[in-house]
Order: C-alpha cells, then structure tokens, then sequence
C-alpha cells in the first residue's frame, strides 16, 4: 500500500501537526507501508511567485481578504503539487486537514479514496472566525465552503472525542469515524532525574494566547507570594508572545525563575529533567506535550480544557481553579515528592492503556486497508456561491 500523507504545513512549522506527519511516516515505513508526502513546500516554482503577489495584494487587508488568500493558496497549490503524482500509484490519502486532502483527492482524477486526520481544536471555521475577526455574512460563507470540502471525506480519524462533537456539524450524516489519540514512542528514551530541593516546573507550546503560559507566570508569583519560592519554570517554545511573557515575569520579580527556552528539537529531554509539567492552555484537542510527559514519567497538571479530560483520569491531573489565586492552591501541595510520585503512579497506569503507541497504528493500518477498499468517487455537495 502507497499512502499519501498531505498537508499545507511545512516541516519547519511549529506545530503538533508536523510532529504527527514525522511519527505517522516512520511508524508507516517500518510497518511496510510506502510512504509519499506532499506539503505546501512543493508548490511548484512558478505557482509560489504568482501567490507571492497575491499575498502582498491581500493580507495587508486582514480579515476576510487573509482567509480568502490562505483558503485560495493552500488549495491550490497543494493541487498542483499532487498532479505531480498522478503516477506514483497513490492507494489512500491520509489528509491532515481538508483542503489539503480534497486538493489531493482532484488532483489524482478522484480516483484515490481519503482519510482525514482532524487536529483542529474545535472546528476549522470557528478558529478562523476567532482568529480574523469575521464578519457573520461571510463566516455562513466559510461555514458552507468547510461543508462544501468536508463533503468529499467519508473517513475520519479523531485523536479526541471532543474535536468529534464540535465539528459534525461540518460533516456528512454518513462517515466512518475512529477515536485514535495522539501517541509517542521517543528514541533513546533514558530517564534519570537527580533529586533537588527546588521543584522545577515545564511547559511546552507555541508562546502565545491560546497557550496561555501568562498564566503559568501568574501562579509562579503567587506562590512566592506565600514564601514559596524553591521552585524553577521552564517555559520551551517560541512565538509572538515570548517577549511579552519575558517582560511580565521581570516585573514580577520572576526573571531568575522563569526561563525561556525557545524552540527545543526534543523538548520531551527537558520535561524528563522536570518535576512537574503544567500546561495553561485556553483550549487544546491532544497536546503531544502531555503525552510525552506521561512517557517521560512527569506527573502532568493541566487546566480541564478542549480534548484534555480525555487525556487525564477523572480525580488525578486536572485543575479545577480559574484565575492565579485558585490555581496556586491546587499546585502547592505538590511541592511534595510524595504527592507528585502518587500523581505520576495513578497517571502512569492511565497513560499505559490510553497512550499504547504500537496498538495505535495497528488500528490506523486496519482502518486504511477498509478505506482503501471502498469506491472512491464521492458525490460532493454543490459548490457555494
């Protein structure tokens, strides 16, 4: 079997999608799969310039003229990309988000049936319409082209239940779906921590809102607030809020105990040296940070968000505070080795069950060889105007 793995992000992307792209590739190849990818970097040369001139017209407009601009580059250069490949005897695309899978699925004539990955938080449209302000005239535009896409995929693979209940409304009535969280199996895993008085704390993600590590700052000085202050946080990302979140922990008096990593290759090696990993985010599906920290034997707290309750047992890993004060009361006790060996224990069996790496992909490869059996025409919806 020859699959096709496609999406518009590029391999230097900071995102948990490439992480996904990488791991899914050499889980495949060693299970005897052959393995194509395409991206958006394979946009051919003359294409790139004709949407470099596109681009310097209509994201100086934001808004509707972005998305515009992103729906019209990512699709169409991800199709161009494909037809490179009309001959390459693709059997199944396994498509990392919609565009790039219909894109795919035209350019090899619709003949190649498609399993979508879903890795959006809630819904492709409601992030958009978040991120770029929308207009409602033009988010019911959006909404029924998301339709008009999603209407081509019969197949799905959610990595949590909760990105599931927040999209069907996207989806056809008739889809075949799996519930396949995110796993890892890290290389040259080794974990040895030396004991130390000062509890060290990690976080990992893009540095910015949705991620929300100003709140991990916030709790930071509300702890040394109460004279607790035997304690470290490493925040390992990069993004548009790194210099602000930098500022904020110096006025807080927290220069020498927060530190900024920046982009980490195996950020897992940092959190395995930690005490205690907190993520902050607003809303996340299935964060590979978690799930490394579990591989890793890190106890893991984190705000009940998104996909996240799937990923903790029900009395052990979720915060329950709102706001810095509430917070801080919850992590306190676990300034105690005991309390965090107990939470790592409880988590550790949790994780053996929901996180099995080799049972995942074994469900994913059964579900290709059902996909890969079915008619490939699809009859899509009509497109809107």
């Amino acid at each position: 079997m020859n699959v096709l793995i496609a999406t518009f992000l590029v391999p230097t992307s900071p995102s948990g999608v490439v992480t996904y792209c990488r791991t899914l590739a050499k889980d495949l190849t060693r299970e005897g799969v052959q393995v194509t990818q395409v991206d958006a970097s394979h946009t051919p040369t003359v294409w790139k310039k004709v949407l470099g001139v596109l681009k310097r017209i209509m994201r100086p407009l934001g808004g509707a003229s972005s998305v515009v601009y992103d729906e019209f580059a990512y699709f169409t250069g991800l199709y161009l990309a494909t037809r490179k490949l009309r001959h390459a005897g693709i059997d199944l695309i396994h498509a990392q988000d919609v565009r790039s899978g219909v894109a795919a699925y035209l350019a090899l004539g619709r003949r190649t049936p498609i399993m979508l990955t879903c890795h959006f938080n809630d819904d492709p449209v409601k992030e958009l319409v978040l991120a770029y302000d929308l207009k409602p005239w033009f988010t019911r535009k959006l909404t029924a082209w998301y339709q008009y896409l999603f209407s081509y995929v019969k197949n799905y693979v959610f990595v949590s239940n909760y990105a599931y209940t927040q999209s069907r409304h996207l989806l056809p009535e008739d889809i075949s779906k799996r519930v396949l969280p995110n796993t890892v199996q890290l290389e040259g895993l080794s974990v040895s921590r030396t004991p130390s008085p000062t509890l060290t704390i990690t976080n990992v993600g893009h540095i910015d809102e949705r991620k929300n590590q100003k709140l991990l700052i916030e709790i930071g000085h509300e702890l040394r607030s109460r004279n607790l202050s035997n304690f470290n946080i490493w925040l390992i990302g990069d993004g548009p809020k790194r210099r602000e979140y930098e500022q904020l922990a110096e006025t807080l008096g927290l220069k020498e105990q927060v530190k900024f990593y920046g982009r980490h290759a195996a950020p897992w090696q940092l959190v395995a040296q930690s005490d205690l990993y907190i993520h902050t985010a607003l809303n996340d599906n299935c964060p590979y940070s978690i799930i490394e920290a579990f591989a890793v034997q890190t106890p893991v707290l984190a705000l009940p968000v998104g996909g996240i309750p799937e990923m903790l047992p029900e009395s052990n890993g979720p915060l329950r505070g709102t706001d810095a004060r509430s917070l801080a009361n919850e992590i306190a006790p676990y300034f105690e080795a005991d309390r965090r060996a107990s939470l790592a224990e409880a988590q550790a069996v949790h994780a053996d069950y929901k996180f099995n790496h080799r049972k995942s992909v074994s469900e994913l490869i059964n579900f290709y060889r059902q996909t890969a059996q079915e008619p490939s025409l699809v009859t899509a919806q009509a497109i809107p105007v």
